[in-house]
């Protein structure tokens, strides 16, 4: 808005300088012209013929112009040089005032010729030219010196204008510096309230909003918390219950779904924490390689997986507990799709200053069409959940809360029939 502004005033100054200096060359072309070439016809009879040289100095010093005279063995002027018509171009005029049908009287021609700071007026009077040379080098320097008065008014009134408008479209700015900082998470971002007009009341309805959004997402974690860690208590008592019957494979399917319940529950918990940002990890030095290994003898596949480590790993800053958490994710996803003939590996390594860790399995591979929505909390590529596969959909969302957390990204490719890669970019410091 500013900028067309800015675009409109120079517009309407351009346009005004035009008309005016268009108005101006009108009048001189049909009102100040044809009144020179009289007067001229004025001063050339007063001249006579042939034109009087004292008489011509008399005019020059009155008029202060130079006059110049030219004819058969004559070669005056009133200031002593010689007239340099090197660089003119005359352009011919006749007497308008003259009338047609007097032709028995001479017909004199006025030229006006025009080159930097000076017009030259020619006027032809029988075998005599007449040159009267103005000189308005110093009135031009006189109408720049005038001009640069209003230019710098115009330039205080377009600056005072441009200030006014940014103050006043100043809660704009506000307003859209809190909406991106609302939508990046930052609920307890408000918009300043500068004054009572709509803008203002504008900025007090977001405001009421963005406390309404952040009491009932606050309410829906509190209750989602409270939920899952009072479910807690009952899958304990029903696991313990289970050890009591009798081995079956009933039994066993019992303890399996409650493994899973609990798991499920572990998922929810981790995924509410971890959307807190950076306030829910605890910083510590990290030493990434021990911990893939750690992971890997948890899970007790040291002989199902094959790691490749670059020499001089960096320490990492970050949280060792949520680091290990996703480390078993993308490891047991990796575990459980890689039914290839070759082993899942896991890569680690650094680039561009950040620590990469890729996890690799030469399964069947994912469409592409589902790659932007891996992260998806219970989202899953293939709609069932068999034992085979197992999971609810909840490993990857975290994988990713946790790396966004600390500040890096969680990349996917994937081409059916061959594998997966899941990429994770670590800055150094958090």
């Amino acid at each position: 808005m500013l900028l067309l502004f800015a675009l409109t005033s120079l517009l309407i100054v351009v346009l005004l300088v035009s008309t005016l200096f268009s108005a101006i060359g009108s009048q001189w072309r049909y009102g100040i012209a044809p009144h020179i070439e009289q007067y001229l016809d004025y001063v050339n009879e007063d001249l006579g013929y042939p034109p009087d040289q004292a008489r011509a100095g008399e005019l020059a010093e009155k008029l202060r112009i130079n006059i110049y005279i030219t004819g058969p063995d004559t070669e005056f002027s009133t200031n002593g040089k010689q007239l340099n018509l090197d660089d003119l171009e005359f352009r011919d005029r006749r007497h308008s005032h003259r009338k047609h049908s007097d032709k028995s009287a001479k017909k004199p021609r006025i030229n006006i010729g025009e080159h930097n700071d000076r017009t030259v007026l020619r006027n032809n009077s029988g075998d005599y030219n007449v040159y009267y040379e103005l000189n308005h080098r110093h009135a031009r320097s006189r109408h720049k010196d005038r001009l640069w008065l209003p230019l710098t008014l115009l330039g205080g009134i377009l600056g005072g204008c441009y200030l006014i408008i940014r103050r006043m479209l100043r809660p704009v700015q506000d307003i859209k510096q809190a909406v991106r900082a609302m939508g990046a998470g930052e609920l307890g971002t408000r918009v300043p309230v500068r004054s009572n007009n709509d803008l203002g009341q504008l900025s007090g309805s977001i405001n009421t909003m963005a406390s309404d959004i952040e009491k009932l997402l606050n309410a829906k974690r509190q209750l989602l918390l409270g939920a899952s860690h009072e479910l807690r208590t009952p899958v304990t008592r029903a696991k313990i219950a289970t050890q009591m019957l009798e081995e079956s494979s009933h039994q066993q399917s019992i303890v399996d779904d409650l493994d899973e319940m609990e798991s499920l529950i572990s998922d929810i918990l981790e995924s509410e924490r971890v959307t807190g940002g950076h306030s829910a990890l605890n910083i510590a030095e990290v030493n990434v390689q021990e911990l893939v290994n750690t992971v890997i003898e948890e899970l007790h596949c040291a002989d199902l997986i094959t790691t490749e480590f670059t020499a001089d790993l960096p320490v990492l800053q970050a949280d060792a507990t949520r680091l290990r958490l996703l480390l078993r994710n993308l490891i047991s996803n990796a575990l459980k799709h890689g039914q290839g003939e070759r082993p899942p590996v896991v890569q680690v390594d650094t680039a561009d200053n950040n620590l990469r860790l890729a996890v690799t399995d030469y399964g069947p591979g994912i469409a592409e069409e589902h790659l932007a929505r891996l992260t998806e909390p219970f989202y899953r590529a293939d709609a069932s959940r068999t034992r085979a596969t197992g999971g609810f959909g909840l490993g990857l969302h975290i994988s990713e809360l946790i790396v966004q957390a600390h500040g890096g990204s969680l990349q996917f490719s994937s081409t059916p029939g061959t594998g997966t890669t899941v990429t994770v970019l670590l800055p150094q410091e958090v």
